[in-house]
Formats: C-alpha cells, structure tokens, sequence
C-alpha cells in the first residue's frame, strides 16, 4: 500500500496546555485553552495548528518520512494504515495535552519558546510526541485565520449532515404515515361494506318471530271462529248435548234420589 495521506480526514480538538515541570514554578498563572487542527497539505505532508487566539499559535509540518521515524521511536508495529489509525484514534481522544517549554534562567515575561503535541489511544499505549514552532506576527495571523475558518467549515459540514439526515427521517415518517393512513381507510371502507350487506330488521320482526303478518294472522283467526260457528250451527239437535253447570247437576241428582225413594216406600 503507498503511504500517503489522500484520504485523511481533518481532525479538530481541545488541547489541555502545561508546562514542563521544571517551568511550572517560573510560571505560575494557568494557560488559556488550547485549540488544535490536523490536515492533510498534499498527499505527503500533514500540518498541524494549534493557538489560544491570544499569546501563542504553534505549527508542525510533518512529512511521511518524519512519521514513519515516529513509528520506529513509539515501538508500533503493523501496516502503515494501521500506524495511521493509531495516530488518528490518539489526536481524536480525550488526552490530548500541549506541554510548554521556556529557555533556562528566562524570566515568566519570556514566554515559552518551545512546545509538543503529546497524544495516546488510551493509558498505557504509546505515546506519540510530535514538537512544535511557534509562530508569530502574520504567519500567527494566518494560522489562527486559517483554523477558525476550517473549524466553520467543518461545522457547516456536520451541520448540513444533521440536517440532510432530518430531512430523509422526515420523509421515512411521512411515507410510513401516509401508508397507515390508506390502510385504515382500506379496513373502513371494508366494514361499511360489510354493514350494507346485512339485512336490516323491523319492528314486527323482533315482536313475532313467526312467518307471516300480522293481518294474515288476524285473517286466520277470524275465518276459523267463523267455520266453527257454522259447523255447530248445522247439527242436529240431537246430536248437540248441553252442557249442564256442575252445581245444577248436584241438585238434580239429589231430587231424583228423593223421588225414588219416596216412590219405593209408596
């Protein structure tokens, strides 16, 4: 594989900024916050800037050759591109430090004159120190002009990714929703197809769950009263018994005993 940087992506972070520990004394007050900006120049070198906006801006040129002697110092085995990852996996982390350095004997009005990029995947790894210069005057200028605007560049990009995404999980939603919709609307025209087609039931139907109307059934009953009227009508009277209420029959079956008796004792 040819070791080149075509495909390196930017790489933007905080650098947590220190001095050396024999600074550390001389220089007392807290360091502003670092910010730090990794890009590819051309497909051969990368560039580094890091800047507090105020008293220092930094830059490291470094070639394919410079990493690749930065690889053999480290100890990290593997491919190139695995060496890469490990670069890049070690700038993105959270451990990104900027250690400052000033001349011996200077005074804290000096400033530092010396600076490295120092970075790990995580603890116990190796460390990866890249040194840096320190600019100033328009080449400071142009440094912390050159970073701010990549840094907008890279959020209008994430931005418009955001955005982009949205609009397609909008769209997703929109689709999903108007397909419910028209299956619901399926589902109810299918049961207002169903209700039309069952028979509707009328009130005489729930009083008489019989066949027939009831003028039919008023008719019916009217004709047999009449042909019973007639029927009886058309006997002979002999063959017509009369039906005697039951207390009568008692007192003229007593009458009759007595008679009997009072004849049989004549």
């Amino acid at each position: 594989m040819a070791k080149s940087f075509e495909d390196f992506q930017p790489i933007f972070g905080e650098a947590k900024a220190e001095w050396e520990s024999t600074q550390a004394s001389v220089h007392p007050h807290p360091l502003l916050p670092f910010l730090f900006h990794v890009h590819a120049l051309d497909s051969s070198r990368l560039r580094i800037h890091v800047s507090d906006f105020h008293s220092y801006t930094w830059e490291s040129i470094r070639t394919v050759q410079h990493l690749e002697d930065l690889r053999d110092v480290i100890g990290v085995g593997g491919s190139w591109s695995e060496f890469i990852d490990y670069l890049i996996a070690s700038m993105s982390s959270d451990g990104v430090k900027l250690v400052l350095g000033a001349l011996p004997n200077s005074n804290s009005d000096s400033g530092a004159t010396s600076g490295k990029l120092m970075a790990h995947k995580s603890k116990g790894m190796p460390l990866i120190s890249i040194p840096l210069n320190r600019l100033t005057n328009s080449s400071a200028n142009d440094a912390m002009a050159n970073l701010s605007m990549e840094l907008f560049k890279a959020f209008k990009s994430k931005h418009n990714e955001v955005v982009k995404a949205e609009q397609q999980r909008l769209y997703r939603l929109t689709v999903t929703l108007a397909a419910e919709q028209d299956k619901n609307e399926s589902i109810q025209n299918q049961l207002d197809a169903v209700k039309r087609k069952q028979p509707k039931l009328h009130a005489s139907d729930k009083a008489f769950p019989i066949s027939g109307s009831v003028d039919n059934f008023d008719t019916m009953s009217v004709s047999d009263t009449q042909q019973s009227s007639e029927t009886l009508s058309t006997q002979s009277p002999q063959s017509v018994h009369r039906v005697v209420p039951a207390y009568r029959r008692a007192k003229v079956r007593g009458a009759l005993l007595q008679d009997t008796e009072d004849n049989n004792a004549g």
